[in-house]
Parts: structure tokens; sequence; C-alpha cells
């Protein structure tokens, strides 16, 4: 008799373990409001530091079109506003600095306000193998955003498609908004050249981005996210036009941004085990509600 009440007992214990595991896992599993804003921010942050680079792209090409002026006024991809300034230009002689230099604040492209500098220092033609430009920012401002962190940027060479792959390493990556919300990153990515190499028009450049990346978000909890399918930019688009990412925050289960099919639109969606959410990219952070 006390075998089997033994064995009831037990019974109902296990029971009640496999119980208390199922409920944690759902707990878990389950999409949060944190965990969507968490995406929020990383599409954000995904935003701000690639055009960054983007910007010095743009205005390292520029330089290679005019470089024997001594101040440049920019047509610059993401902005239209800032001047563009060469230390030593010339086309024999390494390094070069280049600087975009907004001021106190200019509104440019898409209604947005920047200030402080991007600098970029350059030790060969961004086309050449070997070559690397080391991209720092200078109280830097973006619609109030303050952005912080050095890019290295490396010309690998060309890939087994004939397609030229650039290894960046993001290092100090820091986002303070307006009400003092903080985001740390790290990140090395690749960025290999899909589209418009063959040509010096900036338009038709499309990229397909890489990596790995690390941080806390606006909570100051750790996060890793790693892109799963190759995340596309093109030069014509505003926000990443495709590719994925998986995002782990401390120890729940991943959550996968994804940027959708390829069309040029500020749509992307979160997900886990079936559970989906629509955000919408943009430049400024989303107000935090507690």
């Amino acid at each position: 008799m006390k075998t089997k009440n033994y064995l009831y007992i037990l019974s109902i214990i296990v029971a009640g373990a496999i119980l208390f595991q199922a409920c944690d896992k759902e707990k878990t599993s389950t999409l949060t409001d944190d965990e969507v804003a968490v995406a929020e921010d990383d599409a954000l942050a995904e935003k701000l530091f690639g055009e960054i680079f983007d910007m010095a792209l743009s205005a390292e090409q520029l330089v290679d079109g005019q470089i024997n002026n001594g101040t440049l006024k920019s047509a610059v991809v993401c902005d239209s506003c800032p001047n563009v300034s060469v230390d030593h230009p010339d086309s024999t002689y390494w390094p070069k600095v280049i600087t975009i230099d907004y001021g106190d604040g200019c509104t440019g492209f898409y209604e947005q306000t920047r200030s402080g500098k991007i600098i970029i220092q350059v030790t060969g033609r961004y086309r050449v193998t070997g070559t690397s430009r080391t991209i720092t920012l200078e109280n830097y401002y973006i619609n109030g955003i303050h952005v912080e962190g050095t890019k290295t940027v490396t010309n690998d060479g060309e890939n087994d498609e004939g397609n030229i792959c650039y290894s960046i390493v993001l290092t100090g990556g820091k986002i303070t908004t307006p009400d003092s919300i903080v985001i740390t990153r790290e990140s090395t990515r690749t960025r290999e050249w899909v589209a418009g190499s063959d040509t010096w028009n900036i338009w038709d450049d499309v990229y397909f981005i890489t990596g790995q990346t690390t941080g806390t978000n606006f909570r100051g909890v750790a996060y890793s996210r790693t892109i799963i399918t190759p995340l596309e930019w093109a030069a014509t688009c505003r926000f990443i036009k495709s590719g994925s990412i998986d995002i782990v925050i401390g120890e729940n289960d991943p959550i996968t941004l994804d940027f959708g099919d390829g069309r040029c639109d500020n749509e992307a969606t979160v997900s886990r085990n079936g559970e989906t959410k629509t955000i919408l990219l943009r430049y400024r952070h989303r107000k935090l509600n507690g």
C-alpha cells in the first residue's frame, strides 16, 4: 500500500515538473513587447551605422572624381547638405583624410537633421585590394540621436564569384537617444559588392551583408545577433530590402527580424514560433513606455 502511495506521489511530482517545464518554455518562447522593441532598435541601429558607411563611401567616390578641389559641396547618397573636404587631395600619394562636416546641424534628404563630423582615413582607392578606411565620428548626431563608434573597412579582394568583398569591423558602437536610452553594439561584417562595381554610378550599387553583432539593448540586457539570410542593401532604397537576422536576448529563444522579399519599403517583421508582428523601419527612436 505504501509502495502504491509513493508511486502515486512520484507520478504527481513528475507530471508537475513536465507541466512546469512546458509553461516555462511557453513563457520564453512568447514574443514580448520588449523583444519587439529590441528588434525595432536593432533595425534602427542597422540603419544608422550602415548609413555612416554609405556616406563615407559616397564622399570618397566624390573625391575620387574631383580630386583636385580642396573643398567640395556634396550630393552624398544619404544627405545633400554637408561640406566635404580632403586633407592633401592628391591622386598619387596616400593616405588621405576626408571629412564630412554637417556643422551645427543641417537638414538633407528625407528631412533628416544631422550635425557633427564623419572622418574617413583612407589608405588607397576603394576598389584596390588591401586598402582600408577607418571611419570615426566627432560629435555626430542624427535627429537628436548621438551615434558613436569606429568602423574599419578593408578590401579583401574578389571572392569565387568575382565580387569584391569588404570586411567591416565596428568597435565602441553606441547609440544614445534624446531621452538618454543607451544601446551598445560591436560587429564583424562582410559586404559583398554584387552589382554596380563595373560602373562609377553609385546609384546602381547593391551589396549583400553577412556577419555577427553583440551588445546591450535599451534595458541593459546583453544580446547577440547573426545574419541568417544576407541583408540586401541597394543605393536606391532607404532601408534594407531583404534578408533576415536571428536575435538572442538573454537566455530566451531567438527572435527573427525579417526585412522582406526585396521590395523597397519600410516594413519588416519580428517572429518566433509562428507568432509574427510587423514593425516600421525609421530614422528616429520610438518613445519608450516604461
